[in-house]
């Protein structure tokens, strides 16, 4: 969950960068990155790579997608909700149905 907060944070950032030709908000940007990416990899240690990759990327598009309608005015439909509100639904199911083996006791 970190690790998408800080997805959404640098997704929803990236604007304000202008193509990374502003050093403020680019920096900001990219610690975000890394603050996503750090916890992600701590998190597959234990968790199967494609459950763990599919809930960070649903979560980071659906709060970026959410946020774009709410700050950065991209269009707001029935549709683009109806979308969101299923990638919601998947990253819920791998959730509750993904396997709770960690890596290591899988591969032996």
């Amino acid at each position: 969950m970190i690790s998408a907060c800080f997805e959404v944070a640098w997704a929803s950032g990236l604007p304000a960068t202008h193509g990374f030709t502003r050093p403020g908000p680019t920096v900001i940007v990219i610690a975000a990155m890394l603050a996503s990416f750090l916890p992600l990899a701590k998190a597959v240690r234990t968790l199967p790579i494609g459950s763990a990759y599919a809930v960070w990327t649903g979560l980071g598009a659906t709060g970026t997608a959410s946020l774009g309608m709410l700050w950065h005015g991209d269009p707001v439909s029935v549709l683009r909700i109806l979308g969101i509100s299923l990638v919601i639904l998947g990253v819920a199911g791998l959730q509750a149905f993904g396997e709770t083996k960690s890596v290591k006791e899988s591969s032996a």
